[in-house]
């Protein structure tokens, strides 16, 4: 799969849609209004029923028709005609909380020398009853990251050249086809979650059950140490003084919150980290033991 880069913007924003007339012009209206305007944006459309092409359209976005074949082949469809020199996968519930998102977001990629990356993710609409769960989440998804990450495919970044190098999304994987994508590019960069945070929408949740969902995600994106160890996390949280907080304050506060977590752990991240790049299958025991402390601290 090759992707033209010359001439290009700098960033390509793919959404791959089936009936999304609901969610995507909150999405496209955020993008509109964003500090940072190097970007084009395609709309991978799985032959929808209702109004999203239209919608798409009416925002200036390319729009690609193509077959249902999952979320694989939507994303790579859309990266076959992105002219941009690095791509991010959006999906069409995703919100984007300010104006200078994109450009925040960015800047921190180039600082860090990131190909590859994502970022904290919470439900919206707001709800009390969803804190234990986003802090359990999002804690799981850093730790990983230092370790053998997982990201959910509703926001991936990544430069031309290594999505390139890794083929793609793999088309035959219908279920957790993004972890398997950027483990696959890991092996040829680091990975990290930028210090920011999106919204997506519990529309999932809401239809399926929390229970439900929560542990089909954690079955499929687990195969190794951690989900023993997630009962273990204890970060304390007052559920009184919320009410009064805007939603980016009270996201603000769950970001630190995990931030500070691993900020008063980073030696024992460095060494779990340390550990990782000599041998993972001679050293599985200690990597246990370092997250159990962790998880006890």
């Amino acid at each position: 799969m090759v992707i033209l880069s010359y001439g290009s913007p700098e960033l390509s924003i793919i959404i791959p849609t089936l009936n999304e007339e609901r969610y995507l012009p909150k999405l496209l209206e955020v993008l509109k209004r964003q500090t940072f305007r190097d970007y084009e944006v395609i709309v991978a459309d799985s032959d929808s029923k209702d109004k999203t092409c239209i919608i798409a359209e009416g925002y200036g976005a390319k729009v690609l028709n193509i077959a249902r074949k999952g979320p694989g082949h939507g994303r790579n469809s859309g990266a076959k005609i992105a002219k941009g020199r690095s791509l991010l996968f959006l999906d069409a519930d995703v919100l984007l909380p300010h104006d200078d998102f994109l450009e925040k977001f960015l800047c921190e990629v180039k600082s860090k020398k990131l190909r590859i990356a994502n970022c904290f993710h919470f439900l919206y609409p707001f709800n009390v009853k969803d804190i234990p769960a986003n802090i359990v989440l999002n804690l799981y998804f850093k730790a990983y990251s230092y370790i053998n990450p997982i990201t959910p495919g509703f926001f991936i970044y990544v430069d031309v050249a290594l999505f390139n190098m890794v083929g793609g999304f793999d088309e035959g994987l219908y279920v957790a086809e993004d972890v398997d994508f950027v483990r696959r590019a890991y092996k040829y960069s680091e990975f990290r979650m930028i210090n920011t945070y999106i919204y997506f929408s519990n529309r999932r949740f809401e239809k399926e059950g929390r229970l439900k969902l929560y542990t089909k995600y954690i079955y499929l994106n687990s195969r190794e140490v951690l989900p023993k160890y997630l009962a273990n996390i204890k970060i304390d949280y007052n559920f009184g003084h919320y009410g009064d907080l805007s939603d980016d304050r009270k996201y603000n506060f769950l970001m630190n919150k995990i931030n500070y977590f691993f900020e008063d752990n980073n030696n024992l991240i460095n060494e779990i980290i340390s550990i990782r790049l000599k041998s993972v299958k001679k050293t599985k025991e200690k990597i246990v033991e370092l997250i159990n402390q962790i998880m006890h601290i």
